[in-house]
């Protein structure tokens, strides 16, 4: 079948879930993936020929709107006044930890992917755009080609694609009843939620952020005196962007540079934040990771996703790896062959193992 026509089909099908739970948030998400799920059509289609139809000719695309910012590509395929389908074309390693605000579903069209689920509770707002609580991995699955999952307000995740490109499938509900000024937050561990710049108000955050890029490419001294005069000015959003700024830079270097900014500030606002640091880096470094082989981008998947022991394990096996250890040690010999800041993160998860 024409893999537009399937669209079409699924277009309809996804009108009438709609139509049966208009009001229903939790049965509109669950809908939404049963309709995916049993799209037979759906899962045969060829996402390589899918993206060549669709780049052969432009002029019918729905208009797509800015703020649909991740994916690469990322083509809506179907938007009607209450739903979007959007189709995701994934060439990085991993998403931020985030929530949404809507309802709706996704399905592993191609390539698995690694699904970690949070919870965020016992929240206590620092300010307008940063909120402390608890922050804890409820799941962590692989979802492979045809698996689909449904998205509801409260869903709090991240995901870790392994082949490349990894293409997506995804349903969202354009209705945001009491959530129509809600906007996604991101999170961290060990445990604060933080409103990316990408949904501030204005573009100021962001340009900031780009302007500290180029001043530690262009010179590093200055860019390590201007972050410690602005860490002792900033408000906590822009403490937080800096710190994963910063995690590029050595961890002494670090380390030395918050203690000197929390003397100079007189909350303690640096003090809580700075545990979040080691976490960025983690996530930063395993993130970039390009591994030669699908093995061993595997292993930096887990490694990423802070899998130990019998879990690990168990994600391991259900791959087809019969000796976890040795799969381990292996293909962690040869990550950390291509970057040493590896090693670390490999020594642990085989300890976790014995």
């Amino acid at each position: 079948m024409d893999p537009l026509t399937t669209f079409s089909e699924l277009a309809e099908a996804l009108t009438a879930a709609e139509a049966a739970h208009s009001t229903d948030e939790a049965g509109l998400a669950h809908s939404f993936a049963a309709v995916l799920a049993n799209s037979d059509a759906l899962a045969r289609v060829d996402p390589g020929l899918l993206l060549a139809q669709l780049l052969a000719d432009p002029r019918s695309w729905p208009d797509q709107s800015w703020r649909n910012y991740f994916g690469n590509a990322s083509i809506t395929v179907i938007r009607s006044e209450t739903l979007r389908v959007d189709v995701l074309y994934w060439l990085q390693n991993a998403s931020t930890l985030h929530k949404h605000v809507s309802s709706g579903a996704f399905l592993a069209l191609s390539g698995r992917r690694l699904h970690l689920e949070y919870e965020f509770s016992s929240p206590d707002a620092l300010d307008e755009g940063v909120t402390f609580g608890a922050l804890t991995a409820t799941s962590r699955t692989m979802m492979r080609e045809a698996s689909v999952a449904s998205i509801l307000p409260t869903l709090t995740h991240e995901l870790y694609w392994i082949e490349k490109p990894s293409v997506t499938v995804s349903v969202r509900s354009t209705q945001l009843p009491e959530r129509s000024l809600e906007r996604p937050h991101e999170f961290i561990a060990p445990g604060a939620a933080y409103l990316p710049s990408a949904f501030q108000s204005t573009s100021n955050l962001q340009r900031w952020i780009d302007g500290l890029g180029v001043l530690r490419l262009a010179n590093h001294g200055l860019y390590l005196s201007t972050v410690e005069t602005a860490l002792a000015l900033v408000d906590p959003i822009h403490v937080i962007h800096v710190l994963d700024e910063l995690c590029d830079n050595p961890e002494t270097e670090v380390a030395s540079l918050l203690e000197r900014a929390d003397r100079m500030r007189a909350d303690n606002v640096i003090a809580r934040l700075a545990p979040a640091v080691p976490e960025f880096r983690r996530r930063k470094l395993l993130a970039r990771v390009a591994a030669r082989c699908v093995e061993a981008q595997l292993l930096t998947a887990l490694l990423w996703a802070g899998a130990e022991g019998g879990e690990l394990a168990a994600l391991l096996k259900a791959e087809g790896v019969t000796e976890p250890a040795a799969f381990v040690r292996q293909h962690g010999e040869a990550l950390y062959a291509r970057d040493r800041r590896v090693q670390p993160y490999v020594d642990r998860a085989l300890s976790s193992l014995r």
